[in-house]
């Protein structure tokens, strides 16, 4: 990655586990993001477990991002990611394929 582009992109990549005992942690790590007005990458390939409070938090990310005009795109996603979001109706918010 070019130094330009580190400077108008923050990476987020996130453990193995997104859930409820993990939300508040992430919070301040999307917040904090979103405060620099840069583009985000996530990088969810390693989510093995996401529960409902997880799924909460991103679909928050993103509309919060979309009304701050903060461009969000995915690195990679783990199918259970992939597969939870499609099931619970998200994956069109959280731009998932």
């Amino acid at each position: 990655m070019s130094e330009s582009a580190e400077n108008t992109e923050g990476l987020v990549s996130f453990d193995d586990t997104l859930d409820i005992t993990m939300a508040a942690i992430y919070f301040e790590k999307l917040t904090e993001m979103l405060n620099q007005h840069k583009s985000i990458v996530l990088n969810g390939e390693g989510i093995e477990r996401i529960d409902g409070a997880g799924l909460q938090l991103l679909v928050a990310f993103f509309k919060a991002a979309e009304s701050l005009h903060v461009t969000i795109k995915w690195q990679a996603c783990s199918e259970i990611l992939k597969k939870s979001a499609k099931l619970s109706g998200l994956a069109g918010i959280l731009e998932i394929d």
